[in-house]
C-alpha cells in the first residue's frame, strides 16, 4: 500500500525542505500510527516519526547567559557581644547546669528508693 503524507499548510510554515521531503513517503505506516503507541513499540514507525521531527540543536541551553547564583551574605561584625547577650548566655548555661543536677538527684533517689525497697523485701 501506497500513503503519501500531506502536511497542512500552517504546518508545512516555517518547516525545512528536508523536512517536507520526508513528510511524504511510499510506506507501509498510515498517519494514524504516527499519533498512537505503535510509535513506542514498533521501530519502523519510531523510525519515521523521528525523521519527521525538526533538526535539534543539543547545545541550545547555551545560548542564554548564565545568571549568577546569589550567594547569601552574613552580616560581619568584628565588635565584642554586648554585656546583656553576655549575661543571658551566662544564665541560660547555668539554667540548663542547674536542670541536668535536679534530673540526677531525682534519678539518684529513685535509685536508691527502689534499691532499699529490694533490700526490705529480699
Amino acid at each position: 500500500m501506497s500513503v503519501a503524507l500531506e502536511l497542512p499548510v500552517e504546518l508545512r510554515r516555517g518547516l525545512p525542505t528536508v523536512l517536507e521531503e520526508a513528510a511524504e513517503w511510499t510506506d507501509d505506516i498510515e498517519e494514524w500510527e504516527l499519533h498512537s503507541e505503535l510509535v513506542l513499540v514498533s521501530p519502523e514507525v519510531c523510525r519515521r516519526a523521528l525523521a519527521l521531527l525538526p533538526e535539534r540543536d543539543p547545545y541550545a541551553f547555551l545560548d542564554r547567559p548564565r545568571e549568577p547564583i546569589p550567594l547569601p551574605v552574613a552580616p560581619v561584625d568584628e565588635e565584642e557581644p554586648e554585656p546583656g547577650l553576655r549575661r543571658a548566655l551566662f544564665g541560660y548555661a547555668a539554667h540548663r547546669l542547674l536542670d541536668t543536677a535536679r534530673f540526677a538527684l531525682y534519678a539518684i533517689g529513685g535509685l536508691a528508693g527502689l534499691a532499699s525497697l529490694a533490700e526490705l523485701l529480699h
